[in-house]
């Protein structure tokens, strides 16, 4: 008898935990939610948030030595890469040599900021600047970067990489010479120790961004104003089956897009795309 005894307090034990189990998940499924309905009703939308983002930025640049210029880049969803613009402020302030990089981890990584340290060293000599005794900063100043995304629910990848070098560039110049990035134009391509301008991908994507966002002038480096693209050919071999191949085709950016007003202009240094984009 005291084993049976045991044995049914012990079930009775069992059932009542499994009564709290199941009250505790249906409670925690009710909080959950009621949560992310409450998460989802105060949240910004990507529209909002860049808006909001943009305000801030504006006051951010405003009664400084500043500038913001427009960054062409590759967005993404599952449907397939588009171009998409992006907006990078450069600020100096008298400081200690530091360089500041605010910035989005999901819109731009390392090879971002190397390419800032790049655009420093270049725009410095040419303004006339001398580097801090460590080589990386502006003696005597700070420099602060931050990068606004488009403001849309893409995944954003030409950033991560150096082919925003050139208009990082630019825009320091622009700060440290006093001149002002003119309007509608916009540039991209890697930027070398010696000023040179380098290659970049995804500029037929970065094209199309320009010119639908009213860009008059899109400067890229020396051999890409014209570009390889892939047509998706669909072939039916019989009925229900196909076959699918991509097929290489060269296309004229200045021929395809002059319907928008867009000339896109092929440039080897960044004294070339001052020249252009600088008044």
């Amino acid at each position: 008898m005291p084993r049976k005894l045991s044995h049914q307090r012990f079930r009775r034990k069992r059932r009542y935990g499994m009564f709290h189990l199941v009250v505790a998940l249906i409670v925690g499924m009710l909080t959950g939610v009621l949560a992310t309905y409450g998460f989802m009703k105060i949240s910004l939308t990507p529209e909002e948030k860049e808006s909001s983002i943009k305000t801030n930025l504006t006051g951010w640049i405003e009664n400084a030595r500043a500038a913001t210029i427009p960054i062409v880049a590759v967005g993404s969803t599952d449907q397939g890469e588009f171009g998409v613009v992006c907006t990078l402020a450069v600020k100096i302030e008298p400081g200690d040599g530091y360089v500041y990089v605010g910035i989005d981890p999901t819109l731009v990584g390392f090879d971002f900021q190397d390419a800032d340290r790049t655009a420093i060293k270049v725009a410095a000599k040419l303004a006339g600047y001398q580097l801090d005794a460590d080589g990386v900063g502006l003696a005597g100043y700070d420099v602060k970067f931050i990068v606004v995304g488009p403001g849309e629910r893409v995944r954003v990848e030409a950033i991560d990489g150096p082919s925003a070098g050139a208009a990082t560039t630019i825009a320091l110049l622009s700060v440290l010479e006093n001149r002002k990035i003119k309007s509608g134009y916009a540039i991209t391509g890697t930027i070398q120790e010696d000023g040179s301008i380098g290659p970049v991908g995804g500029v037929f994507h970065k094209a199309a961004a320009a010119a639908e966002n009213g860009a008059r002038v899109f400067l890229v480096p020396r051999g890409q104003s014209k570009v390889t693209v892939y047509e998706r050919v669909v072939e039916q071999i019989f009925p229900g089956f196909s076959w699918v191949s991509y097929r290489p085709k060269i296309i004229d950016l200045n021929e395809y897009f002059a319907g928008y007003g867009l000339s896109v202009v092929e440039v080897s240094t960044i004294e070339e795309a001052a020249s252009l984009m600088l008044e």
